[in-house]
């Protein structure tokens, strides 16, 4: 080109077109471990193929890998090594702005001579802890927050697992006909307090949201029943939370804005040298900020420290604080337009906060195994009131007041250790220091002064114990084990068998049978409850027992081709020394949120949970993905008066289906739908004493067929949209996800009509939307 001018034009555009065109590049890491022992697989082989080809290397002397350069998108990695069974990883994402780390675990062959490599499937349904042989799902985070209803919240993720019930307005998990009370929280393999917003005001063993943002939450463990010997202290399930370390070699930050929430992320390097770490995540909800009576805020972070002869430490921690407050219009003008139900003429007032901290040290021994060390310490505090108006619309009475505190100790230790590759165990104690302050009242009527329910501070101690083994054979699994605990309060002592046996039928199938017996204390209060005796009180239930429960569970796994999996799960649950009143309906098996409890509690209660979990899942494949589960079961109890009974929770039929689509659009971007479709079965309710609740102004309940009225079935159905836009230095995040779309109705009981002096029954359509942007840098 003779002209210049036109010349430079030229250049400019053709570089701004080659700007344009380039990939957008992303980087994947990793670890290769031993399934059993965790130590590191050096020089093992790994193949990435993408939509531009394949990639082969090999994992250092330390079993890391890095991978950089990687066009973003989905790929498939496989691992291999000289006698460890082969892994295949599909539909791994890698994006511009996250690094995702796979901590890969390898199984040693038991089967073939050393030096041949043993091609096996990828099984994304297994869960990460090796002992656990039914009952169990990984809860890949990844995959997990593509499900509708999930509101990255991993209590309502898992309700999408067979055997799992939950409402719209809270995340309390009903686990095969159980109390959500029997659930076990643990993050990094110990206990912890209830770890949800307005946990215990909205129900025992849950709350309204999850306080671990699933941006921290690494792949975690979900148990619906006969879990491994480590767990104890639960009935129902366990949730084995764990939080993922932050990136060792660059930084990463993001900021999130929706009509929920503000959330704020960070993680990074602190010595790249050493390969230590940090990650924290804040959020805080704008429904403070509209001024809705509702304020909640978390904070959850970890330090990952290795060090060079001395093992891994690391720093973690969880806080989360709750307020919420409403009261009634005061106002008398017109109040026969504005008093309907008690609900309107009501007061509530709840103060929450929860916080634990944790030191945990893991220290490799030899090339068997490792010792795992952790001490936490766990505050948490709980006050609330509830008060009404009185006839006059003038004076405010308190009807009750919790105000509850408790700081628990807890120091464990776990040596795990891989004798040979046929026999690896794991043995670990766990000791909790209980300290607790309480003094719980209520008016026995409005207008009545307070009475105490309980009232008491002081400390107790429980003390578990546990071993496990796994013991491999060619085309069988046989996991042993044994727990024990103590209760140093009365002196109560639980000595628990669990076993569980995996046949491989194949490479596509297999057959696997679990047992345990399962034991679970109450709420502190419970036992040092004043029960009257005459004119005086008395802590009756001190010596009260555990609940304890037998677990019987046959499963079975079947691959249907390559990415589809069948699971059927047969189970049976016998609920013993259930706390009872004597020559009542009360059974604590049926409990979810009542702290007044000081009646005289008799361990002679039973209980029994029966039933069949499918569940039929495809795997992320070309896009397409979708889970759906049936869950058909039967759930009775027997009160204190021998007869038998529908639980509250006896829904008998809970079904999901659950389906989304991915499209790659523009090369680097990704576009994605999910929906969610959920029918249970109606819950279980008191009927109603119409005429003496007429009389009385307020429900009474007809006790004589306890749990003898069903409410209507339940039909919610609920969406997901997101749409991710890779640049080279950042990313954004659009999401809408909507909860309980159609507007289906929760039932919530009988309550007086002070209008029209009738018996109303009374729903609530909550409908949960959260349109958020988010970006990664």
């Amino acid at each position: 080109m003779k002209n210049p001018i036109l010349l430079l034009v030229f250049i400019t555009l053709s570089t701004i077109s080659n700007l344009w065109s380039q990939s957008v590049m992303g980087t994947l890491r990793g670890k290769v471990i031993d399934q059993n022992s965790e130590i590191p697989i050096p020089m093992a082989h790994m193949s990435l193929r993408g939509n531009k080809g394949e990639q082969i290397i090999t994992t250092d002397l330390d079993g890391n890998f890095a991978v950089k350069q990687l066009a973003v998108g989905r790929y498939s990695v496989e691992i291999s090594y000289v006698g460890y069974e082969t892994v295949v990883l599909t539909d791994v994402l890698v994006s511009s702005t996250s690094t995702p780390f796979l901590t890969i675990k390898l199984k040693e062959s038991v089967s073939v001579l050393d030096d041949v490599v043993v091609r096996v499937r990828q099984e994304k349904e297994a869960p990460l802890n090796p002992m656990a042989s039914v009952s169990a799902k990984q809860l890949n985070m990844e995959e997990a927050n593509r499900f509708a209803g999930g509101f990255d919240d991993p209590a309502r993720l898992v309700s999408s697992f067979a055997g799992v019930a939950s409402g719209v307005g809270e995340n309390l998990l009903v686990v095969r006909g159980n109390s959500p009370k029997g659930i076990l929280w643990q993050i990094e393999g110990i206990p912890v307090p209830n770890p949800n917003h307005f946990a215990e005001i909205n129900g025992f063993g849950g709350g309204g949201l999850t306080a671990l943002s699933s941006r921290t939450i690494g792949n975690s463990d979900f148990f619906t029943g006969a879990f491994p010997a480590e767990y104890g202290n639960a009935l129902a399930s366990v949730f084995d939370l764990s939080i993922r370390n932050g990136d060792y070699t660059d930084f990463h930050h993001s900021a999130q804005v929706g009509t929920l929430g503000l959330d704020v992320a960070s993680e990074g390097p602190i010595n790249r040298a050493s390969n230590s770490s940090y990650l924290f995540n804040y959020r805080y909800s704008t429904l403070g900020l509209l001024g809705l009576g509702v304020d909640y805020q978390d904070l959850s972070f970890k330090f990952n420290l290795p060090t060079e002869n001395l093992g891994t430490f690391s720093i973690w921690g969880l806080g989360l604080i709750d307020a919420s407050e409403s009261t009634p219009d005061t106002d008398t003008l017109e109040s026969d337009f504005k008093w309907q139900y008690v609900e309107d003429l009501s007061s509530e007032y709840a103060q929450l906060s929860t916080g634990v901290g944790g030191i945990t040290h893991k220290y490799f021994v030899g090339k068997g195994g490792y010792i795992q060390t952790t001490a936490t310490v766990a505050a948490n505090e709980i006050s609330a009131t509830n008060s009404r108006l009185d006839d006059d619309y003038v004076n405010t009475h308190i009807l009750d007041s919790i105000e509850y505190q408790s700081v628990d100790y807890r120091l464990s230790s776990t040596l795990n250790y891989k004798f040979s590759p046929t026999h690896s165990n794991r043995t670990g104690v766990l000791y909790t220091h209980l300290n607790y302050d309480f003094t719980l009242q209520n008016a026995p009527q409005l207008g009545s002064p307070l009475q105490t329910i309980a009232e008491d501070d002081g400390q107790s101690h429980l003390i578990q114990a546990f071993t496990q083994s796994s013991i491999a054979l060619p085309k069988l699994q046989i996991n042993p084990g044994l727990h024990v605990l103590h209760f140093t309060l009365n002196g109560n002592t639980s000595v628990e068998p669990r076993l569980g046996v995996t046949y491989f039928a194949g490479e596509k199938a297999k057959l696997s049978l679990g047992y345990g017996l399962h034991s679970q204390i109450e709420k502190l209060s419970f036992y040092l409850a004043d029960v009257p005796v005459g004119t005086s009180t008395q802590q009756l239930n001190r010596d009260l027992g555990f609940t304890k429960a037998h677990h019987v569970v046959l499963a079975y796994d079947r691959m249907l081709g390559e990415h589809t999996h069948l699971r059927i799960e047969p189970y049976y649950q016998y609920l013993y020394d259930v706390p009872v009143v004597d020559s009542s309906h009360f059974s604590m098996i049926n409990l979810t949120d009542d702290f007044f409890i000081n009646s005289e509690l008799v361990n002679e209660g039973t209980g029994t949970n029966m039933g069949v979990d499918v569940t039929l899942e495809q795997f992320l494949h070309k896009g397409f993905y979708y889970l759906t589960t049936l869950s058909v079961f039967d759930s009775k109890y027997t009160d204190g008066n021998g007869q038998e009974w529908d639980t509250r929770f006896n829904r008998n039929v809970i079904a999901n289906v659950v389906a989304g689509k991915e499209w790659t659009i523009k090369e680097n971007n990704l576009l994605g739908a999910n929906i969610k479709y959920t029918y249970m079965g109606g819950s279980r309710m008191h009927p109603l004493d119409n005429v003496a609740s007429l009389d009385a102004e307020t429900a009474i309940d007809d006790l004589t067929q306890p749990y003898g009225e069903r409410t209507p079935d339940s039909h919610i159905a609920s969406f997901t949209l997101t749409y991710r836009i890779n640049k080279p230095r950042y990313s954004s995040h659009f999401s809408l996800q909507v909860l309980n779309t159609l507007a289906a109705d929760e039932y919530l009981g009988y309550q007086y009509n002070f209008r029209n002096h009738t018996m109303d029954f009374i729903t609530d359509a909550i409908v949960l939307p959260n349109l958020t942007y988010k970006i990664e840098f």
